[in-house]
């Protein structure tokens, strides 16, 4: 049987997230007696009802595919990283805590840790859990999104004497 996630933590930048499936027995038997995150990125309608958050967020993401709601996601995945930024915990579930948590956390390591869609994949494997984004459209979604989670980048002004 995979592992279950709950509030693992894993370091995106200089912030810790957490990781949960909804399925874990341990976030049954503790959340009720837990702090509750601030902000919660809830990415299976199964979370309804069952949230761990004080603000949660439910975005419409199919198990193991291309998440439906692609622009709504992508604007909570920013959120998420400011609200990190400005002190807030965050914690990011599915059901299973693998492929779209997994997925999402990626992101986050994109926005906040400046790495790459492919160094965050392999690291997010390494580090969190080795059954991460584990689907070629989740891994196609990442690979896709990460222009969009990047801020582009100012040109270089001209140096005194450079010509355009």
């Amino acid at each position: 049987m995979k592992d279950r996630h709950w509030r693992t933590g894993y370091r995106v930048g200089g912030y810790e997230v957490w990781g949960t499936s909804l399925d874990s027995e341990e976030r049954r038997r503790h959340a009720p007696y837990a702090e509750p995150a601030d902000i919660g990125l809830y990415l299976d309608e199964r979370w309804r009802g069952e949230t761990d958050a004080r603000t949660p967020h439910f975005v419409f993401w199919p198990t193991l595919e291309a998440p439906v709601e692609r622009s709504l996601l992508v604007r909570r995945i920013k959120e998420a990283a400011a609200a990190l930024e400005n002190g807030a915990t965050v914690e990011v579930a599915c059901f299973g805590g693998h492929g779209r948590t997994g997925t999402v956390l990626c992101c986050l390591d994109i926005v906040l840790g400046g790495t790459t869609a492919h160094a965050a994949l392999e690291r997010i494997r390494r580090e969190y859990c080795h059954y991460a984004v584990g689907s070629a459209d989740l891994q196609h979604f990442l690979f896709d999104v990460e222009k969009e989670l990047v801020p582009p980048r100012a040109p270089e002004p001209l140096r005194a004497g450079e010509a355009c």
